[in-house]
């Protein structure tokens, strides 16, 4: 447990990989991810660009995940038991390519446009977790089920529930992974899967984003999303509490 643990370390702090950009760090940025109790202690910054996203954006998520605990040999991501379940939290850099030229996230006038915003959290739980985790589109569950915006300072917020695909899964049901994923995540444990629980269930959510313009065309944003249970909850609070003094207005 603890070299594959140490390889997952690695593998987070080897990002960007050679020949990849982070536009945050280049454009002076900055994205601070705090280490919180039952997390890896490893922060991964993984860029991906417009080209490859068939979207007017490119983007970067900054994250970190669920320790790998227990003797297991994969994170806490995949443990349904834990608060960390389908969990990682810090930020997203979202550089449009609009053709109005402004921010992602907001209409020309500047105000917020919350449904555009919510597109990336879409994009991110479905494809480019779940989906490089070999999660079938037909498994792609993504879908908003409340969202209240608001302001705080010169912070526009969205505070959202919502059902997710899970990246658990039986390595069988999986369709042409990313077996680099499995560098950062493990692969999940036997044990996780019941004979009841399908492979990329849908999961019950809830977080907070936090989100305004910076440089050019570039939107940061940052936050997290944790299991709508107790324990969840209370973890998605002291992610905010850890993150809210490293993101000032």
């Amino acid at each position: 447990m603890g070299l594959q643990r140490e390889l997952a370390a690695m593998a987070l702090r080897a990002t960007p990989l050679p020949g990849q950009k982070n536009f945050l760090a280049d454009s002076g940025v900055l994205t601070p991810v705090p280490h919180l109790t039952g997390s890896i202690g490893a922060v991964g910054h993984e860029p991906f660009m417009a080209e490859d996203l068939r979207r007017l954006f490119d983007l970067i998520v900054v994250f970190s995940i669920g320790d790998f605990t227990d003797g297991r040999g994969c994170s806490s991501y995949f443990d349904p038991a834990s608060p960390w379940y389908n969990v990682f939290y810090g930020a997203y850099g979202v550089r449009a390519y609009k053709p109005d030229g402004s921010p992602w996230g907001f209409r020309r006038d500047g105000r917020p446009n919350l449904d555009e915003m919510l597109e990336v959290p879409w994009l991110d739980y479905n494809f480019l977790t779940a989906g490089n985790l070999g999660c079938p589109p037909s498994r792609m569950c993504f879908r908003v089920e409340e969202a209240t915006s608001g302001k705080e300072g010169p912070w526009h917020t969205a505070e959202v529930a919502c059902i997710i695909p899970s990246g658990l899964h039986r390595l069988k049901d999986a369709v042409t992974p990313d077996l680099t994923y499995y560098a950062v995540f493990g692969v999940p444990e036997e044990s996780f899967l019941s004979e009841q629980r399908e492979s990329y269930e849908p999961v019950r959510m809830r977080g907070k984003m936090y989100f305004r313009p910076m440089a050019d065309r570039t939107t940061l944003v940052w936050g997290g999303l944790c299991p709508d249970t107790p324990e969840g909850q209370r973890l998605f609070n002291s992610i905010l509490d850890k993150m809210t003094p490293l993101y000032p207005g």
